[in-house]
C-alpha cells in the first residue's frame, strides 16, 4: 500500500510541475561530472504538507549520509565552473538547493548545514521577501554574510495563476526574471548565475529569457536534463526516504536503524478544555472577525450545545486566536489539540472550502485541515511544540476558498502525554526553560567591522529607513583622513528619515559598543542630527539615541558618539541610523563611522538592592515603560525586580493597531501583552486615542482635510471599541485620551477653547474627548471588566494647563454622573512628569492635589527628571536630580490613598527618549544611580543632601554693527554661537542657535531656527512658530518686570509683538524662509544704560514650534520654567565684549565647585598656578582586550599647556595604552599632560618624558598578585616608545592609589614604595594621604603600592605578575648579561652537534 501511495505521489507531482506541452528533444549536457541536483522546500520540525516540507530528523540524517559518504557540496559559482569546464570537479559533487527562502532555512536548515560545512543554493522569489510566508529582509540580509550560501533567483512573484503557466509569455519571464536579478544584485553585489522555475513550469520562451538576462543554468522539477536552461532536480517531499536518496545521488545503501521499541502510549492530561459555557472564554478575534456567544446548537462533539459563532469574515485570516498563556501551554512543550466546529445548513461553503488550525505568527509548525461541508460538523486535530520565541497563538480560521464562510466552534480540548508512573524524575537541564531549542543553540560569534569610509565610492550596507531617501556616495564632501568621498543624504520628508545600516553581525548579546559617524550639515544653515540605534523591528521596537547635537553649516564635520549596550538581540534586527529629531528635510553628509566594542565586559544587576515594588508595595504600583526589548536577559531580570507593572512605550499607540490595509492587526501588541503578563506583570494600556502616532485616515481625507463628523465619529467608535474588547481584563487601565490641552493656555476655565486643534478636534468637534471615553465605557460595561479609564497629559506641573485638565474632567464627569447615578466617565488623570532640575515640587502638589478633588485617581504615568548633557552626569548633577526625585515621592506617599501607580519611563538612562540627559535612576550599564536610592529612602536622601541652586547660562556678544535685512553679514562670524535646545515641555521641537552683537546704541540677535513644518494659524502670537528674545539691561534679576526689561517676538513672516508694548520703538527685525527652516534678524535699542565692555545683561532667546493651530514645544537657551515673560530671574547673562579677542566660549554653569566663590578682585596670575591650566580634554577611549587606544581627532581639542584625560576606570585589570606617533606629537608640541585613570590607580605625567622624538608609545600597567601588607593594588607600570624603553624621567610623574582604609591604622605613615629588584627591598617614594587616596611624585618607573610603616626599606614578599610568575627584573646587571650569554652558548653548541650528527648520517646513505 506505501509503494503504490508513492507511485502515486511521485505521479501527481510529474503532473503538476512538468509542462503541458510536447517535450522537445536535447541532448544532455554532456560534462565532465554528472551532479546530482537535490531540491527542498521547507525543514520543520512538524512537518504537515506532504508536497513541500521535511522533518527536521530526516534533513540531518541525509546530510549526515552525504558527509559520511564523501559528498562534496558546491556554490552556484563551482557548479557553474565544473558545468562549463573551467574548473575540475570535486570527488562526489552535489548541489543542494532550497526554494522560497523561508524562515526555516535560517533556523533550522543552515546550523545544520553549517555543523558539516555545506555549501547551499538558496532560490529566492523576490517579491516574497518581507512576506509572510517567505523570510524578513532583515533575515535575508543577514545571508549575505554566509559564504556557503548562494542566493539566486526563483523570479519575482511565483505568481501561478497569472504568468508561471501554460500561457507563460517571453515577456513575462523576462519582467519575472530580471526584476528578481535587480533585487538580488542590490544586495549580493553579484549577477546571479542560476534561476529555478516556479512549480517547475517552462517553455522555449523561458528558456530564451534566462539566456538573455545573463542566467548561466535553470532549473525545472525531474529528471532527464534537458538543455542549460531545463536541468533537472530530484524533488524531496515529507515522505522521501533517505534510501531513495541515496539512490539518486548514486552512493552507498543507508546503513539500517535498530527497531525502535513500541511502548504503550501514556494516557493524555488535559490542559485546557473550552466548551464555551456562558460566554467565548478565552477565545479572542482574529483579524475583523466577530464572536458571538449561542446556545442550543448541539452537533457532534458538541452535545451541551454552547458555541462561538464566527461571522463578519473578510479576509481567510479571520477567526478565533487561542492565546498560549490563556490556555496554559508553556514553552517548548507539546500538546494534542482537538477543535469541533460547525457550518450552518443555510451557508454556501464553496468548492474546495476547508477550516485550518495554524500556530501564529510564524505559520510554522501546525497546519490542520478540515473540509467544510454545510449542515455538517468538522474537526481539527493536530500536534504542536510551543515555541513562544515566534508565536504567541493558536488560530482557527480558513483557507482562501472559504474566505467569507461564518462558522461555529462548540469544543477545544488541548492536552499533553502524560508522564509514565514508574519514570524516574529527569535531570534537569540546565538551558534556560523558557527558550526553544533553537533558541539554546550557541549564538555566532560577532563580526568585527572596519571603519566605513566610502572610500570604495560604494554605499555599502547603508540604505534609507524610509526608502524614499536619496543616498549618494559623493566627493563633494570627505572626512577621511587622505580620502576623497562621503555619503550624502537627500529628499528626506520626515524627521526619523535617513541612512541606517544593519549592525546584527557586529554584537554581541550583552556588550557594550562605541558607536560614532561623523556628519556635515548641508541645509539648512541649522539643524539637530542625532545618531541612534534601533533594537527589534516593527510595533515592539525599541529606539535609543545615542548622541544628537544642533549644528550649524558653518561647523563643518562634527562626530557623534556614544556607547550603547545590547542587551537584546531584537531578534536580530539591530541598526543604527541618523537622524533629525526637528527638522523633516534637513540634507547632510556622513563619513567614517565606526562600530567598536568597548571591551568593558557583561553587566550583572545588582541584585542586593531592596526592590522598588517592595518597599511601595503599600503605597501604589510601580510600573516602567517597555518594548520586547526588555522582555528577556538581563534587562527582563531588573524589570521583574523592582516593578509590578508595565506600559508599552510605543506598540499599543493607534498608529501600530492597523496594516497596510488599514485592518486592524495586534500582532505586535498582542505579543508583547502576552509576554509581560506570562511575567506577572500588570499591563496599563497606552494609549486609545493620540494626536501623534496615529494614522490621519481616521479622520482626515487624502488632502488633509477634515472628514466629516459622522465618518469621523464612527472610525473613533470603532477604533476604541475593537482596541478595548480585544485585549479584554489582559490591560487594568487605559489612557483613553492623550495630551488632548495646549500648553499654559491663557484662558484656562474655558477648557474648549484650551484644546489642541488636532485631526480629531477638527473632524468631530470637542466632545471628541467625551465620545471616545463613552465608546471604551460601553464595551467595558457590557462585559463587566473592571479596568479604569484616564485622561493623560504633560507639562502637568504648569497651573494653566492643570486648571484647565481640572475643568475639562469636572465638566465630562458632571454630565455623565447626572445620567448614570453619580458614576465617573474619566476616572483617572495620568500626570505624564516628565521634570527638569528647575520643577518645582510645590506646582506638582499644587496640580495633583486639585486633580484628587475631583475624586478621580492619579496616575504618575511617565516619570523621569532630565540633568546633565551630552550623556555626562556630573556628581552634583546626580544628587540634585536624586533630590528632586527624594522631594516627589515623598509627595506621592503622602497622597498614596489617590495613586494608583507611579510609572518610570525606562528602564535605564541608556534606553531612555531622552537619553541624553540620563533621567532615569539606572546608567547605562543597569546600575543604581543616586536617584535610586533617593527613591527607597527619601528622608534619608534628602537629609544627607542640600538642595542645590541652578546657575544662568553664560554667553558674550562682540563689539560689532550688522545691517539688519534677514541676511548673515560677515561680522556676524566673530559672534559667539548660542545653542538653543533646552526644553520647557516634554516635547521637544524645533531648536537652533543664535548669536549677539552690540554696539553704542543696539543689541543686535540673529537667530537661526530649524523647522520645515511653519505654522501660525492661530491668533495668539505665542501659539506661532516664532522667536522670542528676553532683555533685562540691569541684570537685576527681579521676579517681575521693571521699565527696561522686556520680550521681544518675531514669527517666520516678521510678524511682531512685545512685552510690554512700550518697548517697541527703535526696534527692527527681518526674517529669510527657507525649505527647511528661517532666520531672524533683531536690532533691539538699549534703553536705560550705556553699554561697555564687561556689562553683563540678563538675556534669553526662545524658539517656540507651532503645529496645528498650537504650541507644542519651546526651546530656550536658559530658562526652563517658562517664567520668563514675568520673571526675569530665569534669565541667562549676556557679557558685552570689545572685541573679538576677548570673546569667550559659551559656558554651561560650573556644577563641579558651587562651594567656592568668585574672587573678588583679579589678581596677578603665577605661570604655574593650576588656575591657569585649560579645562581637562576626557578622550574617547577604545579598549579591546586589555588594548586601548586613543580617538583620533580628540587631542585636537587639547588646548596649549593642557591636559588629556584618559579615563579607563572600569578596568579592574592590566591594560596596555596605545598613542599614535602623530598623537604623540600633538601632545609634546602643546606641551600637555596626561592622566590616566585606572580603576584603583592613576598617574599623571607630562608629554615631555616622551624623549625618543615622536615615536608611537606604549604605556603599560601590569597589575600584581597582591601583598598581604599592602594597603593598595600592586602594578608595575612600563612605557616603551619606539623600540625603546624610558624607564627615567627629567619631570616628575604622579601616581595616585586608592587605598583599603579598613587596612590602614595610621594615615601618617601610608606612603609609596617601590619594588627594588638589585636589593629585593621595597624603596620609599613618599606621598601624602587625603580622603582615601595616596599620592606621590616619581623620576622613574618600576613596581609600585602602598605600604604602612616608618621605615624606608622594607624586606617583604616580591611582586608576582597576575600569572603567578616572578616579576623579572627592571635593572640591568652583569650577572644578567653573563647568564644570558651562557644560555646562548648552550643553545648554540646543541646545534653544532645536531648538524655534524646529521652530516655523519647523509655520509653513511
Amino acid at each position: 500500500m506505501s509503494n503504490l501511495k508513492k507511485v502515486l505521489s511521485l505521479l501527481l507531482v510529474a503532473i503538476l510541475v512538468i509542462p503541458a506541452r510536447p517535450v522537445t528533444s536535447i541532448a544532455e549536457a554532456e560534462t565532465e561530472a554528472d551532479i546530482p541536483v537535490l531540491l527542498y522546500h521547507r525543514v520543520l520540525e512538524n512537518p504537515t504538507n506532504e508536497w513541500t516540507d521535511t522533518s527536521i530528523e530526516k534533513f540531518e540524517k541525509t546530510m549526515q549520509y552525504l558527509h559520511d559518504n564523501g559528498y562534496n557540496t558546491l556554490s552556484a559559482e563551482e557548479y557553474v565552473n565544473i558545468m562549463e569546464g573551467t574548473e575540475a570537479a570535486p570527488e562526489n559533487p552535489i548541489l543542494l538547493t532550497f526554494d522560497d527562502a523561508t524562515p526555516d532555512f535560517i533556523d533550522h536548515i543552515l546550523p545544520i548545514l553549517n555543523q558539516y560545512n555545506m555549501k547551499s543554493v538558496l532560490f529566492v522569489v523576490s517579491d516574497w521577501i518581507g512576506d509572510d510566508y517567505s523570510m524578513s529582509l532583515e533575515q535575508f540580509k543577514s545571508l549575505l554574510n554566509e559564504p556557503n550560501v548562494s542566493l539566486e533567483n526563483h523570479s519575482k512573484t511565483h505568481d501561478e495563476d497569472n504568468v508561471w503557466n501554460d500561457s507563460l509569455t517571453k515577456a513575462q519571464a523576462d519582467e519575472e526574471i530580471a526584476a528578481a536579478n535587480e533585487f538580488l544584485k542590490s544586495h549580493t553585489n553579484k549577477d546571479p548565475l542560476l534561476m529555478a522555475y516556479p512549480y517547475g513550469t517552462y517553455n522555449a520562451d523561458a528558456e530564451l529569457a534566462n539566456e538573455e538576462n545573463g542566467i548561466k543554468y535553470a532549473f525545472k522539477v525531474g529528471y532527464p536534463n534537458g538543455s542549460d536552461y531545463a536541468m533537472g532536480r530530484h524533488y524531496i517531499m515529507m515522505d522521501t526516504t533517505l534510501e531513495e536518496i541515496a539512490t539518486w545521488v548514486g552512493g552507498p545503501a543507508p546503513e539500517s536503524e535498530p527497531e525502535e521499541t513500541v511502548e504503550e502510549t501514556p494516557e493524555s492530561n488535559i490542559v485546557f478544555h473550552e466548551t464555551f459555557d456562558g460566554g467565548l472564554g478565552i477565545a479572542t478575534q482574529a483579524g475583523n472577525a466577530q464572536l458571538d456567544h449561542v446556545s442550543d446548537l448541539i452537533f457532534e462533539g458538541n452535545d451541551d450545545g454552547e458555541a462561538v459563532h464566527v461571522s463578519n469574515r473578510t479576509n481567510n485570516y479571520d477567526g478565533i486566536d487561542i492565546n498560549f498563556s490563556d490556555a496554559s501551554m508553556e514553552n517548548g512543550k507539546t500538546y494534542t489539540i482537538t477543535i469541533n466546529g460547525y457550518i450552518d445548513d443555510s451557508t454556501t461553503t464553496p468548492d474546495g472550502s476547508q477550516a485550518l488550525l495554524q500556530n501564529v505568527d510564524s505559520y510554522n509548525g501546525l497546519y490542520v485541515a478540515a473540509d467544510l461541508t454545510a449542515g455538517e460538523s468538522f474537526t481539527l486535530t493536530g500536534e504542536y511544540t510551543v515555541d513562544t520565541s515566534a508565536d504567541r497563538a493558536l488560530r482557527i480560521q480558513s483557507n482562501d476558498a472559504a474566505t467569507t464562510v461564518p462558522f461555529y466552534i462548540g469544543d477545544i480540548l488541548i492536552t499533553e502525554a502524560a508522564t509514565p508512573e514508574d519514570n524516574e524524575e529527569e535531570p534537569v537541564d540546565p538551558v534556560d526553560p523558557d527558550e526553544s531549542e533553537e533558541d539554546a543553540e550557541p549564538t555566532p560569534p560577532a563580526e568585527s567591522l572596519s571603519t566605513i569610509t566610502f572610500e570604495d565610492q560604494s554605499q555599502g550596507a547603508f540604505e534609507g529607513r524610509a526608502g524614499t531617501e536619496t543616498l549618494t556616495v559623493t566627493d563633494e564632501a570627505n572626512h577621511t583622513d587622505d580620502g576623497s568621498y562621503a555619503l550624502k543624504v537627500e529628499d528626506r520628508t520626515d524627521t526619523w528619515h535617513g541612512p541606517m545600516m544593519d549592525v546584527a553581525a557586529y554584537v554581541e548579546e550583552g556588550q557594550e559598543y562605541t558607536i560614532s559617524a561623523w556628519v556635515k550639515l548641508i541645509a539648512p544653515e541649522t539643524s539637530q542630527l542625532q545618531l541612534s540605534t534601533q533594537v527589534g523591528q516593527g510595533d515592539s521596537a525599541s529606539y535609543n539615541n545615542i548622541q544628537g547635537k544642533t549644528i550649524s553649516t558653518e561647523d563643518g564635520w562634527v562626530q557623534l558618539e556614544g556607547t550603547y549596550r545590547y542587551s537584546s538581540l531584537g531578534d536580530g534586527n539591530l541598526s543604527i541610523y541618523v537622524e533629525s529629531s526637528n527638522n523633516s528635510t534637513a540634507s547632510f553628509y556622513i563619513d567614517d563611522i565606526s562600530f567598536e566594542p568597548t571591551g568593558t565586559g557583561d553587566v550583572e544587576i545588582e541584585k542586593e538592592l531592596a526592590p522598588i515594588k517592595d518597599v511601595y508595595k503599600d503605597y501604589f504600583l510601580i510600573g516602567n515603560a517597555i518594548s520586547n526589548a526588555e522582555l528577556e536577559g538581563t534587562r527582563l531580570e531588573l524589570l521583574n525586580m523592582h516593578h509590578n507593572l508595565v506600559t508599552a512605550e510605543n506598540a499599543m499607540k493607534p498608529g501600530y493597531a492597523y496594516n497596510d490595509d488599514r485592518e486592524f492587526d495586534f500582532t505586535a501588541e498582542d505579543e508583547l501583552v502576552n509576554k509581560a503578563a506570562a511575567e506577572g506583570l500588570d499591563i496599563h494600556g497606552h494609549v486609545l486615542i493620540w494626536h501623534q502616532q496615529s494614522d490621519e485616515w481616521l479622520h482626515s481625507d487624502e488632502n488633509g482635510d477634515p472628514l466629516s463628523r459622522e465618518e469621523a465619529l464612527q472610525n473613533l467608535k470603532t477604533h476604541v471599541k475593537t482596541t478595548v474588547e480585544h485585549f479584554g481584563p489582559r490591560v487594568i487601565s487605559w489612557d483613553v485620551v492623550n495630551e488632548a490641552m495646549n500648553d499654559n493656555p491663557s484662558n484656562p476655565s474655558d477648557w474648549k477653547a484650551s484644546l489642541r486643534q488636532s485631526g480629531w478636534y477638527k473632524a468631530i468637534g470637542e466632545d471628541y474627548i467625551e465620545q471616545a471615553f463613552l465608546a471604551a465605557k460601553e464595551v467595558i460595561n457590557e462585559n463587566g471588566w473592571d479596568i479604569k479609564l484616564y485622561y493623560n497629559d504633560y507639562n502637568d506641573d504648569n497651573q494653566n494647563k492643570a486648571e484647565a485638565i481640572y475643568q475639562m474632567v469636572k465638566e465630562i464627569n458632571q454630565n455623565y454622573g447626572a445620567e448614570n447615578d453619580g458614576a465617573l466617565l474619566i476616572e483617572g488623570i495620568g500626570m505624564q512628569a516628565h521634570y527638569n532640575l528647575n520643577t518645582s515640587p510645590e506646582n506638582v502638589r499644587r496640580s495633583m492635589e486639585k486633580f484628587i478633588s475631583l475624586g478621580v485617581e492619579v496616575g504618575v504615568t511617565e516619570l523621569d527628571i532630565t540633568a546633565g548633557s551630552d550623556n555626562e552626569l556630573t556628581e552634583q548633577q546626580a544628587n540634585a536630580q536624586g533630590y528632586l526625585y527624594a522631594q516627589l515621592f515623598n509627595l506621592y506617599k503622602e497622597h498614596a490613598e489617590h495613586i494608583s501607580r507611579v510609572t518610570l519611563w525606562g528602564l535605564n538612562d541608556a534606553t531612555s527618549w531622552r537619553a541624553e540627559q540620563s533621567p532615569l535612576l539606572f546608567d547605562n550599564d543597569l546600575q543604581a544611580k543616586p536617584a535610586y536610592y533617593a527613591v527607597i529612602d527619601p528622608d534619608a536622601f534628602i537629609a544627607e543632601h542640600e538642595p542645590t541652586e541652578n546657575e544662568a547660562n553664560q554667553g558674550s556678544a562682540v563689539f560689532g554693527t550688522p545691517e539688519i535685512d534677514g541676511s548673515i553679514d560677515g561680522i556676524w562670524s566673530d559672534a559667539t554661537e548660542l545653542p538653543i535646545n533646552r526644553y520647557q515641555t516634554a516635547w521637544q521641537g524645533a531648536n537652533g542657535t543664535a548669536k549677539t552683537l552690540w554696539d553704542n546704541e543696539n543689541l543686535y540677535v540673529l537667530i537661526q531656527v530649524s523647522d520645515s513644518d511653519l505654522d501660525k494659524t492661530n491668533e495668539n502670537a505665542w501659539e506661532q512658530d516664532s522667536v522670542e528674545v528676553f532683555v533685562d539691561e540691569n541684570n537685576a534679576k527681579t521676579s517681575f518686570y521693571e521699565d527696561e526689561d522686556g520680550q521681544y517676538r518675531v514669527n517666520f513672516d516678521n510678524e511682531t509683538s512685545f512685552n510690554p508694548a512700550s518697548i517697541s520703538e527703535g526696534f527692527e527685525s527681518a526674517t529669510y524662509k527657507s525649505a527647511n527652516g528661517y532666520t531672524v534678524e533683531m536690532k533691539i535699542p538699549f534703553k536705560t544704560i550705556s553699554p561697555e565692555s564687561n556689562t553683563k545683561v540678563g538675556f534669553d532667546v526662545q524658539i517656540n514650534d507651532a503645529k496645528d493651530g498650537s504650541r507644542q514645544s519651546a526651546a530656550t537657551w536658559n530658562d526652563t520654567t517658562g517664567a520668563g515673560y514675568q520673571d526675569t530671574s530665569v534669565f541667562g547673562e549676556l557679557t558685552l565684549l570689545q572685541a573679538a579677542e576677548e570673546e569667550a566660549e559659551p559656558e554651561e554653569p560650573d556644577t563641579e565647585s558651587p562651594d567656592e566663590e568668585e574672587p573678588k578682585e583679579e589678581k596677578p596670575k603665577d605661570e604655574n598656578s593650576d588656575s591657569d591650566k585649560s579645562k581637562a580634554v576626557k578622550a574617547k577611549v577604545s579598549v579591546k582586550e586589555n588594548q586601548a587606544s586613543i580617538k583620533d581627532g580628540t587631542i585636537d581639542k587639547v588646548e596649549v599647556d593642557g591636559e588629556l584625560l584618559i579615563d579607563v576606570s572600569k578596568q579592574d585589570a592590566s591594560i596596555n595604552i596605545s598613542l599614535t606617533k602623530e598623537q604623540v606629537k600633538q601632545l609634546k608640541e602643546k606641551n600637555a599632560t596626561i592622566n590616566i585613570l585606572l580603576k584603583d590607580v592613576s598617574i599623571q605625567l607630562p608629554a615631555s618624558i616622551f624623549t625618543n622624538g615622536d615615536e608611537a608609545v606604549v604605556i603599560e600597567f601590569e597589575k600584581m598578585k597582591d601583598i598581604a601588607e599592602a594597603l593598595s593594588a600592586v602594578y608595575d607600570f612600563k612605557i616603551m616608545q619606539g623600540d625603546q624603553e624610558i624607564s627615567k624621567f627629567d619631570e616628575n610623574v604622579t601616581l595616585s592609589f586608592n587605598i583599603d582604609e579598613s587596612k590602614m591604622k595610621n594615615a601618617d605613615l601610608a606612603k609609596i614604595f617601590y619594588w627594588n629588584p638589585d636589593t629585593k627591598n621595597w624603596e620609599l617614594i613618599g606621598g601624602e594621604y587625603k580622603d582615601g587616596v595616596v599620592t606621590g611624585q616619581t623620576n622613574h618607573f618600576s613596581t609600585f603600592t602602598v605600604l604602612e610603616t616608618e621605615e624606608t626599606e622594607v624586606s617583604s614578599e616580591a611582586p608576582v605578575a597576575s600569572d603567578e610568575q616572578i616579576l623579572p627584573d627592571t635593572a640591568t646587571s652583569t650577572f644578567n648579561y653573563l647568564l644570558a650569554g651562557l644560555f646562548m652558548l648552550v643553545i648554540g653548541a646543541g646545534f653544532l652537534l645536531i648538524k655534524r650528527r646529521k652530516a655523519q648520517r647523509n655520509t653513511t646513505v
